[in-house]
């Protein structure tokens, strides 16, 4: 979407881990990685592993954020103060916001992001976070979108392991 303020590109998008180490890892490889000067990616890495009260924070700040059913369907609340801080202090012209998340996400929250990338794990688990993408929004020809990918192998099949979820 298209912030009105700052007209910037701005996008929310989940990467969902299916473990929690890789997940912590690929998040602090994201923080590290070089991005052309336009863009900008800002992190959040959400587990069960969490401290009880730090997850609580991030849960009832990511509900209040990533639900898209008040008067604009089409734009987060970024009228938030920390989001707007990071929009109106960046430099790139296309911010893009990622939680990078296990299953954790996929129970009790109602989110809506415009994007997934997920590690191959149960079809229910890839049902469950599909269900998170564009989930209060509707628009003309949303079905001819490609905005969920799949993997095509786990963490551990790249790293020569046993392989999970071929089919």
């Amino acid at each position: 979407v298209i912030d009105g303020e700052s007209k910037k590109n701005i996008s929310f998008g989940i990467i969902r881990m299916a473990n929690i180490d890789p997940c912590v890892k690929l998040s602090n490889f994201l923080l590290e990685c070089d991005l052309p000067d336009d863009y900008q990616i800002f992190i959040m890495c959400y587990h069960s592993r969490q401290i009880l009260f730090l997850r609580h924070l991030q849960e009832e700040y990511l509900d209040r954020v990533m639900k898209r059913k008040d008067e604009n369907p089409m734009h987060v609340d970024i009228k938030d103060d920390i989001l707007r801080k990071h929009i109106d202090n960046s430099s790139g012209k296309n911010i893009i916001f990622i939680l990078v998340a296990t299953p954790v996400e996929e129970v009790g929250r109602d989110h809506d992001f415009d994007w997934a990338i997920v590690e191959p794990s149960s079809f229910r688990s890839v049902v469950q976070l599909a269900g998170r993408i564009r989930r209060h929004r509707i628009a003309k020809n949303d079905y001819k979108l490609k905005n969920i990918a799949v993997m095509q192998y786990n963490i551990n099949a790249v790293k020569g392991k046993n392989i999970a979820y071929t089919k």
